[in-house]
């Protein structure tokens, strides 16, 4: 068997930076994989919707020829088109002139067969080789993906490749699937692979594919330590190691790593990426791994929340990503209505003719602290905490609507004596004394993104007992660095810039909306001061 190594950093690792690489560092990675002796080198995606020439997306050959390597290359450069998603018609292209892309990579779904061969028949046309790729092989039965296998037959492509879109295929599945493509495809078409890392199997199962026994050309596919979304995807610097090691050595695997060190690296501080426990209830239940992506950037849930959610997604959309289908299912898992008017009237005694100070857990919280208890201690204000607990701190009511924490939080509230928890319906097994439960759906928003914000909702259950002034303290907003958002290590959790900013913004608005009804103060510096005052 031959084996090549494709290497698709600046194509499929792109979704984690938006492909927003930098012209400079793009034509650099291409230089170093160049240099490392990579036998196929993927730049980027060819779309019409490329809009930024600092961006790993090209509206033309001729774009992509500007950030090749300039002097002699050796390795295979392609781009891919994907079908439904950033496509670019293929009528489009320019013939292939062979000083630049020599070979176009086609993603298509099952439903888009017929366009996909149409598309790769004008592509070969045009002198390009032909990569077909069907999203998600795992769901073709057998007799599927036969039927697909004769018309590459017919099609004659320059390779045809298994693609485990969910990274949910194990060593079995994806042998398998090897041989019966192996035994019924033209044998000059070459086979590739493309992995996912969800069940951390993409670099076994290339091993696996890499010691079957065939006169076919093998193709792996790989990123610089394995960048791609969620899980990502089969590293290029092991894959190309263990090729030296075992069968010959032909790569520079210390080229890979200056690709790492000098671009990857830092994007790796910015941006999270790999195996998570998510990732892997995604793929064991061979589900798009952005369903978990988007309930891991809830972080109100539990994992045996999230694998309820997720066993909940219909077959028909488990392939495909479907964000409002996502929020349906989460908001109904969460939703537990009941009827809080006793708990409600109680809170609302509690609370009668008290100041109240509310309680988050920002940084301010620690830089702010000897203000914050000067406040108490000179206006006895009745204090509630949000969705933390903490001996530093005396507070009369603990507010949690969010599981996750709440499994945290749990045993410390229990020895607290005197404070009151206070419970969103979403939250089970709560009891005892002192513990008032609140309706979870009573108090979200329709705006997905901060609808259950743990601050808001008790605002909102305030302002429903009564409450015409609050004191807010550690109420200090989102930044990108999860290090920079709690006082405590332990409670940061990561964010995305462009989210946490949006998040931000949302957030004020619903502080302007509420101090229309109640008077919102400030104890501490907050982003948010300007939806009411600072004190």
């Amino acid at each position: 068997m031959s084996i090549q190594i494709l290497d698709c950093t600046l194509r499929d690792g792109g979704y984690i930076n938006d492909w927003r690489f930098g012209r400079k560092t793009i034509s650099s990675i291409l230089e170093k994989l160049e240099q490392a002796r990579i036998d196929i080198i993927e730049c980027g995606f060819l779309t019409g919707m490329a809009q930024d020439r600092e961006c790993a997306l090209f509206n033309r050959v001729s774009d992509v020829e500007q950030v090749l390597p300039k002097r002699s290359r050796n390795a295979m450069y392609v781009a891919m088109i994907a079908i439904g998603e950033k496509e670019l018609h293929p009528s489009a292209l320019s013939p292939c002139d062979h000083r630049s892309l020599t070979g176009i990579r086609l993603t298509f779904h099952k439903e888009e067969i017929d366009q996909a061969v149409e598309w790769a028949g004008i592509i070969m046309e045009k002198g390009y080789q032909v990569f077909m790729q069907p999203v998600g092989t795992v769901f073709y039965s057998d007799m599927e993906l036969l039927a697909l296998v004769e018309r590459m037959n017919r099609l004659k492509p320059y390779a045809f490749y298994i693609v485990d879109t969910l990274g949910s295929m194990y060593r079995n599945d994806v042998s398998h699937r090897f041989y019966l493509i192996d035994k019924n495809m033209d044998p000059q078409i070459h086979l590739g692979f493309h992995g996912h890392n969800n069940l951390q199997l993409a670099f076994s199962n290339a091993q696996i594919l890499g010691k079957i026994q065939t006169k076919r050309t093998l193709i792996l596919d790989s990123t610089v330590y394995g960048m791609g979304r969620g899980a990502g995807n089969l590293p290029t610097e092991l894959i190309t190691q263990y090729i030296n090691k075992n069968i010959a050595s032909r790569y520079d695997v210390s080229m890979v790593m200056d690709v790492y060190d000098e671009y990857i690296s830092p994007i790796r501080k910015e941006y999270e990426w790999g195996y998570t426990v998510p990732y892997h209830i995604a793929a064991s239940n061979v589900c798009h791994p952005n369903y978990a992506a988007y309930l891991i950037n809830k972080q109100t849930l539990t994992m045996k929340d999230i694998e309820k959610i997720i066993q909940s997604i219909p077959g028909k959309h488990k392939v495909l990503y479907d964000r409002a289908l996502i929020e349906q299912l989460y908001t109904r898992f969460q939703s537990k209505k009941i009827d809080d008017t006793a708990s409600v009237r109680e809170i609302a005694s509690l609370i009668r003719q008290k100041k109240l100070l509310l309680l988050a857990p920002g940084k301010s919280l620690v830089s702010r602290y000897r203000e914050i208890l000067r406040f108490i201690e000179t206006e006895h204000p009745y204090v509630i905490s949000v969705n933390f607990v903490d001996p530093l701190f005396q507070v009369d009511a603990c507010f949690v609507s969010n599981h996750k924490r709440m499994d945290i939080i749990e045993q410390d509230i229990r020895p607290l004596a005197g404070v009151r928890a206070i419970l969103t319906s979403n939250i089970p097994g709560g009891s005892g004394e002192g513990v008032l439960y609140v309706d979870y759906d009573r108090y979200i928003t329709d705006d997905g993104l901060i609808s259950d914000n743990a601050g808001l909702m008790l605002l909102r259950l305030l302002l429903r007992c009564g409450a015409q002034e609050v004191y807010l303290a550690g109420f200090d907003g989102f930044s990108p660095k999860p290090q920079e958002n709690y006082y405590r290590e332990e409670l940061s959790i990561p964010l995305n810039e462009e989210e946490a900013l949006e998040k931000q913004d949302r957030i004020r608005r619903q502080l302007d909306e509420l101090s229309a009804s109640m008077r919102i103060s400030f104890l501490t510096p907050s982003v948010y001061a300007q939806g009411g005052r600072h004190v």
